[in-house]
């Protein structure tokens, strides 16, 4: 007859939960990661379809040689290493934020304005023309209307739309027709429009690393729940990231467990208690 015991061995855990990101704000990181470092609060990054981790270990073994074939005697660690990366289909701007390595989401303030005017370079026909384009605001304005095209020294003559050219007012672009009678090649515009009041979110990529701590949240549908905190991590995007496709969109990120301090480890796992 076997001999059985209840040793837990039929734990059987599908593995379902929420994970979440507490961003170090950026000043902190530059002045340095001490215990202390609090974050910008926890983000929830949404469905995560994916979430794996992987642990590594480099060692130093020892062999005794004394004698013919040599045994291994010791071993020591000299290196631990803990990995991981999860997938998110929830394409928020905090998620693109994020992936695009940005010090965060910011808002572009549009005032209303009247005859704003804008001078394009040597334009061609068949090609499109972002209005309001500037240094500061490499991706021009949005909602313009009034809009009027003009030519030649000082800009005097006015170009008539139908035949020459079309605008999109929401996105602010003009394209120059193919066959436009009165717009040849290389002609410098001056194109004077109308601003509406307007904001919209805005995302710039600064290739800022980005440190923050990491928690899973379990809720299994089988198994127990148990949670995992990782106080101290580098977060990185990872993969590739299709703007167009038959699939849902998703991005993948990876993460680094770090050691936020001599007294802290770099996980953590908590049951639920009872």
């Amino acid at each position: 007859m076997p001999i059985t015991s209840d040793l837990g061995g039929k734990n059987y855990t599908l593995g379902r939960g929420r994970l979440y990101f507490d961003r170090f704000p950026p000043a902190q990181v530059a002045a340095g990661i001490t215990a202390a470092t609090k974050g910008e609060g926890e983000l929830y990054f949404g469905n995560t379809p994916e979430l794996s981790m992987a642990s590594s270990e480099e060692v130093l073994d020892h062999f005794d040689s004394d004698e013919g074939v040599r045994i291994k005697d010791d071993s020591v660690s000299l290196q631990l290493d803990r990995t991981g990366s999860f997938t998110t289909d929830n394409i928020s701007v905090g998620n693109l934020a994020l992936y695009f390595l940005s010090d965060g989401a910011g808002t572009v303030l549009q005032v209303a304005a009247v005859a704003s005017t804008y001078e394009t370079g040597a334009v061609k026909r068949g090609r499109f023309y972002q209005v309001g384009a500037t240094q500061s605001l490499p991706g021009g304005v949005r909602n313009i209307s009034n809009v009027v095209v003009k030519k030649g020294v000082g800009f005097v003559t006015t170009i008539l739309q139908p035949t020459n050219y079309e605008v999109d007012e929401a996105l602010g672009r003009i394209y120059i027709i193919p066959g436009a009678p009165d717009i040849a090649d290389a002609t410098l515009l001056q194109i004077t429009y109308d601003l509406a009041a307007t904001t919209r979110d805005q995302i710039i990529s600064k290739s800022t690393s980005i440190y923050g701590s990491l928690r899973f949240v379990a809720n299994n549908p089988k198994g127990a729940n148990r949670d995992y905190y990782f106080p101290y991590v580098k977060l990185a995007p990872d993969g590739d990231y299709a703007l167009k496709g038959d699939d849902w969109q998703s991005m993948t990120f990876s993460f680094e467990a770090l050691r936020k301090s001599t007294n802290m480890e770099t996980l953590y796992i908590d049951g639920r208690g009872s």
